[in-house]
Order: C-alpha cells, then structure tokens, then sequence
C-alpha cells in the first residue's frame, strides 16, 4: 500500500486549531512531515489553506522557495509556530 492509499487518521482538534491560528495571524512553520514516498520533509513553511478531500484534511503551504505544497495532516510529525516556545 502507497503512502497515498493509507487511510486517513485524524488529527486532534487543538493541533488543527493551530494550523487555523497560523494561517489567520501569518505566523511561519517549522515543519516535518511524509511526503508521499514517504521521505521525511523538513521545512520552514507558510500555511496558506486548510482543505477536505477524499475524507482527508490538507494543510497548504509554501516553504523556503515559494513552492506550494498540499500536505496530509496526518503525515506531519513535527510542527513549530514562529515565536513559540516547543
């Protein structure tokens, strides 16, 4: 089974709630994630959009080059909001 064919697992609701915030307030991401061969991705982002589709929650993005992305929520391992502390 490709990464892409795993069924979805959703996320907590706070963890999306942050996702929102950082859109709506423009605040930057630090980043991990799978993509979709299952390489680890590791980057300081822009959340641009959250999405549905399939039954699966996207978040999309831009990272250091400007190259936009669609990445599953449950793929993402690691997230950091700039001026946070972890």
């Amino acid at each position: 089974m490709s990464k892409r064919e795993t069924p979805y697992r959703p996320i907590p609701c706070a963890d999306y709630s942050r996702y929102e915030c950082a859109i709506v307030q423009q605040r930057s991401l630090r980043l991990a994630w799978h993509d979709e061969q299952d390489l680890l991705q590791l980057h300081h982002v822009r959340p641009l959009d959250l999405f549905t589709r399939e039954h699966a929650e996207f978040l999309v993005l831009a990272d250091e080059q400007d190259h936009q992305h669609q990445v599953r929520l449950d793929f993402i391992c690691y997230c950091s909001i700039d001026g946070e502390q972890d």
